[in-house]
């Protein structure tokens, strides 16, 4: 049976199932292996651009490997389990070497992270516990001396810290690396959520109020990419959360040895009823 419009074109050969866009920038592929669903999506070119297996024929609920690819090469590589990435994480540079593994549990960061230089050798390296870093954190140069050394408790807190020179010399935390932040401060962020957020009338009919923590990546460029909610008391307040941070102007990127970099980034958005 084949189906035709403007942007589809579907053939179902009993339990097979193909499913091509006509889009120009895009396009994919779905097709059944035993009991899952793979999708593979072309970029305009017709080149390999992702591969990702779901569970449910809707395409709906991740459950398998992921990967992306750039010039023909994996780029990422993960797991899904009931749509939440689950182990080990590995992005890679163009020669095949990886960039950063990150491990995840049920969508969260929980364990070892590191980031690599081109050699292979450490650049960051740390624990995350529920999203948050926990016990000792490094920071190498690229020759392997130690830049800084930051042991965190189970709030997320330094509570002690080293920070050196390439030669060994003690010097400010900023000299080595700076965090994401907001053009002019958290105070101006919180002004420009006060101007742009609109009380959901379902979630204000309902009395349903309080704080819906999200997570994200700054990126180096400033842009916010990858938003998550961790937890909302309502469904209407989590996409409020959503929209505004998504119309966020760029943030100011953090920095290691003053290079713009990519980093999570963790924040809540309280909702009163006045």
């Amino acid at each position: 049976m084949a189906q035709k419009s403007d942007t589809l074109i579907t053939y179902n050969f009993g339990d097979n199932y193909y499913k091509a866009t006509a889009k120009a920038a895009e396009s994919y592929k779905v097709y059944k292996k035993d009991s899952l669903w793979i999708r593979k999506t072309f970029n305009g070119k017709q080149a390999l651009t992702k591969t990702e297996i779901f569970s449910d024929k809707k395409l709906k609920t991740l459950n398998g490997e992921y990967l992306e690819y750039e010039d023909g090469k994996v780029s990422l590589k993960g797991f899904y389990l009931n749509n939440k990435k689950t182990g080990l994480w590995t992005s890679f540079d163009a020669d095949d070497k990886p960039k950063e593994t990150k491990t995840f549990k049920e969508d969260e960061l929980n364990g070892p992270y590191t980031s690599y230089w081109k050699d292979g050798s450490p650049k960051t390296s740390g624990n995350y516990t529920d999203d948050k870093k926990t016990g000792e954190w490094k920071i190498n140069y690229e020759n392997g001396k130690l830049a800084l050394k930051e042991l965190y408790d189970a709030r997320n807190k330094v509570t002690d810290s080293t920070y050196l020179d390439i030669d060994g010399d003690p010097v400010a935390k900023a000299d080595i690396t700076t965090e994401p932040s907001f053009p002019g401060g958290m105070k101006k962020f919180y002004m420009y959520l006060g101007k742009s957020i609109r009380y959901p009338l379902e979630a204000r009919n309902s009395k349903a109020q309080g704080k819906v923590y999200l997570s994200f990546l700054v990126s180096s460029t400033g842009k916010i990419e990858g938003i998550k909610v961790i937890s909302a008391p309502h469904i209407s307040l989590a996409e409020e959360a959503i929209k505004v941070m998504e119309q966020s102007p760029d943030w100011i990127p953090a920095t290691l040895f003053g290079k713009p970099v990519t980093v999570p980034y963790n924040i809540n958005i309280n909702f009163t009823i006045n």
